[in-house]
């Protein structure tokens, strides 16, 4: 089954917005949105057809759990580089 391409739209745009929550969330040393958005993309990504991001996810929900800002931050803006090149062929 194909996803429809405005639930694609939406996945991305969401996606960008959380990782904007998450960077902001790291200056509080609030770990959760790193870990509920690495969960999610981890799990979803390939469902949605975008299997290149999946990998940011898994990567993200480790450096949570183990409390790595740098890290995170570092993968946060490769998934979000990576997103917004998906993007342009919805764009």
């Amino acid at each position: 089954m194909q996803v429809p391409v405005e639930l694609k739209r939406k996945y991305l745009d969401k996606r960008i917005q959380e990782i904007d929550d998450l960077i902001q969330s790291l200056d509080m040393n609030d770990f959760a949105p790193a870990l509920k958005l690495g969960h999610q993309v981890k799990g979803n990504a390939v469902t949605f057809e975008f299997p290149q991001i999946a990998p940011f996810g898994a990567e993200i929900e480790i450096a949570a759990q183990n409390r790595d800002k740098a890290i995170i931050r570092q993968l946060a803006h490769s998934m979000a580089c990576e997103i917004k090149i998906a993007r342009l062929n919805f764009y």
